[in-house]
């Protein structure tokens, strides 16, 4: 009798590692990415704005599960930091293959007191229902009065392109009187 509970609790501790292994592993099947990535198959922006103005960011992107959700945008101010995450919804009949652009108003929040030079960047990547992400893409930008964005190389330089979404971040700047 003793020699069965003996084995019964050498079984019982044995069997504790298998089954936190194996629920482990359950967890993990569970959080990882499901179908096919998006890719951002090009892209595109001018790297100089002038304060004010209205930036565009070409995107060519197409996703084989037709499942794309929305653009992540981060932008990064030199003397600033990062801003939060701006989601960008993806319009249902461009989840599986898109091209267009993205505007951002570059005046919004305190855009227009920004100095002459500011250095932004942004980078933009799609995630997909199934929790997937493309490539990331790092557009850089400076604000100079008077600078003019330039005209997008191809595949971005024909008529009729959509626009995919807005960016609708505030920049943060020196107040007057700061």
């Amino acid at each position: 009798m003793k020699d069965v509970a003996k084995i019964t609790l050498f079984l019982a501790i044995m069997a504790i590692p298998l089954i936190v292994g194996s629920c482990a592993t359950v967890a993990e099947r569970e959080t990882e990415p499901a179908g096919s990535p998006p890719v951002i198959t090009h892209s595109f922006a001018s790297e100089k704005l002038s304060h004010g103005d209205t930036w565009r960011i070409y995107v060519e992107a197409n996703d084989p599960d037709g499942d794309m959700r929305h653009f992540v945008c981060v932008f990064k101010q030199v003397g600033y930091g990062y801003y939060s995450s701006e989601y960008v919804r993806i319009k249902k009949h461009h989840r599986e293959k898109m091209k267009g652009y993205l505007t951002f108003y570059s005046g919004a929040g305190d855009g227009l007191l920004l100095p002459e030079w500011t250095q932004l960047s942004l980078k933009v990547y799609i995630q997909d229902r199934g929790r997937n992400t493309t490539n990331k893409v790092v557009f850089p930008l400076v604000l100079s009065r008077g600078s003019k964005q330039g005209a997008p190389p191809p595949p971005f330089d024909v008529n009729g392109l959509e626009r995919l979404g807005v960016i609708s971040v505030e920049l943060v700047g020196r107040r007057r009187g700061d």
